[in-house]
């Protein structure tokens, strides 16, 4: 029998580099999995309905708040994950609103001293603000530029003598409040120069009452005493990376949690801008897959995140200082 060879063509240039590019970005999600990512899991429980969360923030007792800005719905959680009860709906009336107006969207809250809970009212150009039982007390603001006014506020932070702050992602500015919506102040202007913003969007106040501002265009945080004077600023992001900062959380030692949407990580600072930590985020799927925005830190020191493009709510399962080497 006559045995005759095939014609094997040689394995093209282009083909092997896919192969050697397909082995490299699976090298690379899996390095993008860290140790940390073991520690996540999943907050709320299973068959919770969430659409595009994004606001979240935590009680005196440990209670969860999630703005699920897909449904325009407040959801209450118990330190478990627990549904409680749930508030909202879309429309322009008292306890509704308004904030999906694209797949960007984001509607931030935050809660007082007295457990209150504050609402960016979005796409209705207005605070809301409620009991802990989701009862409405009252609201503020129209659409404008003017004192009181908002074009696409974004989120809000509360400090602890009650004085509300705003961030407008389009009005280049930060207002300043009391708990009854009475206008007190603002500042900011557009730029990227110090005491400027591009889009704020992320705010949260320390123990001593400075304020935090993330603005993801400059990419960068911004530290201001209580009536707006600037004080400090300093970029995010690790490995010679700009991230893109959205949220930001503050522990009750005063450190600084910001999650980066482009980078998907939470980057840890000090009150001086100093970094702490940086913890990866856990996506899913081959392509790592996750949206982070909204953040908050329970009473045990547990990180809480928003993760818009999974639909759920993630939590760091131990404290992280207990894994921090000083």
């Amino acid at each position: 029998m006559e045995l005759r060879s095939r014609n094997v063509k040689p394995i093209s240039k282009t083909v092997l580099w896919i192969g050697y590019l397909a082995v490299f970005f699976i090298f690379l999600v899996g390095c993008n999995r860290s140790d940390s990512a073991e520690s996540w899991r999943d907050f709320a429980e299973p068959d919770t309905d969430l659409s595009l969360p994004t606001g979240l923030a935590v009680d005196s007792v440990g209670n969860v708040y999630v703005f699920d800005s897909g449904s325009h719905r407040v959801l209450k959680f118990d330190p478990a994950g627990a549904l409680l009860r749930q508030w909202g709906g879309e429309g322009p009336a008292e306890g509704q609103f308004n904030c999906y107006e694209d797949k960007g969207t984001i509607c931030g809250l935050a809660v007082d001293g007295q457990d209150n809970v504050y609402v960016v009212d979005k796409g209705n150009y207005r605070i809301q603000k409620f009991d802990a039982d989701g009862n409405f007390l009252l609201s503020w603001g129209s659409q404008g530029t003017g004192d009181g006014q908002f074009v696409r506020p974004i989120y809000v932070a509360v400090d602890a003598q009650g004085h509300v702050f705003v961030t407008d992602d389009r009005n280049p500015v930060v207002q300043k409040f009391d708990a009854d919506g009475v206008f007190l102040g603002k500042w900011g202007s557009q730029g990227a120069a110090a005491g400027q913003f591009y889009h704020a969007t992320g705010i949260a106040v320390d123990s001593e009452g400075n304020v935090y501002i993330s603005d993801y265009e400059n990419q960068n945080i911004q530290k201001f005493d209580n009536n707006g004077r600037f004080l400090l600023t300093w970029k995010t992001g690790t490995n010679a990376r700009t991230g893109t900062p959205e949220a930001i959380a503050i522990d009750a030692n005063d450190r600084i949690y910001v999650t980066d949407s482009e980078l998907k990580q939470v980057e840890i600072f000090d009150q001086n801008g100093e970094t702490l930590q940086t913890i990866a985020l856990p996506g899913l799927g081959l392509l790592n897959r996750i949206s982070p925005y909204g953040i908050a830190v329970d009473l045990s020191g547990n990180l809480l995140v928003t993760d818009r493009a999974n639909n759920r709510i993630v939590q760091y399962a131990v404290p992280v200082w207990t894994e921090i080497t000083e």
